[in-house]
């Protein structure tokens, strides 16, 4: 929903912000085991792709990833400002160094799309929705336009999608350390509230610079 005003034709991007708001809450406990997985195909991916001579960034980037979740306590550095924006430069390396890898192999630009929404999917996407999530993202990149690899349509809705994911948090009892580390201050619904008009006014902006 926040990211379909900005991205309304653009399946694959609001797939990219459905990963986004998924992503958050690996650093909570239950979820060590689906870190480690990550952290051990980005080793594996890592050995295989060096000994083959191939480009093994994504190794390194899954390792980091996993890194990070592994040290991070629950709602917290992937749930701060500078998480999100550390996190979405992560992911946005990961889905580019996919990208020219599976065009390398031959893979056209929608295929390659495809196969980055089924990677990360698999690496990331809560097992319940990652039926719909796969053949709803694979379909709409087969089969619809794609406006063109570039930050915008691919870092933009992984920061709409931890915003997302962050707001709905500050409404929660607990709350949400949204500066750290520069502060440990909680912030709750107040916070949620302004960046919630802050979207609309975004929002607004871009549907009247798409339909007027």
């Amino acid at each position: 929903m926040f990211a379909l005003p900005f991205f309304f034709q653009n399946i694959f991007a609001l797939a990219l912000s459905v990963l986004g708001s998924s992503i958050p809450d690996l650093d909570h406990p239950i979820k060590g085991r689906r870190v480690s997985l990550i952290f051990l195909i980005g080793v594996l991916i890592l050995i295989i792709f060096y000994l083959l001579g191939l480009p093994y960034l994504i190794g390194v980037l899954l390792m980091i990833l996993a890194m990070i979740f592994y040290f991070s306590r629950h709602r917290g550095f992937s749930h701060s400002i500078l998480g999100i924006f550390i996190l979405s430069i992560l992911l946005t390396l990961l889905v580019i160094s996919s990208y020219f890898l599976f065009r390398d192999f031959g893979a056209d630009e929608r295929e390659s799309l495809a196969l980055i929404l089924a990677f990360s999917g698999l690496m990331f996407i809560n097992r319940k929705i990652l039926i719909p999530f796969t053949l709803l993202g694979i379909l709409g990149v087969l089969f619809t336009p794609f406006p063109g690899l570039n930050l915008y349509n691919i870092m933009g809705p992984f920061l709409l999608g931890f915003v997302s994911h962050v707001i709905l948090d500050l409404y929660t009892h607990s709350g949400v350390k949204f500066l750290r580390p520069f502060s440990t201050r909680t912030f709750k619904k107040g916070l949620g509230g302004f960046l919630i008009i802050i979207w609309i006014i975004c929002a607004g902006y871009s549907i009247m610079h798409t339909f007027f």
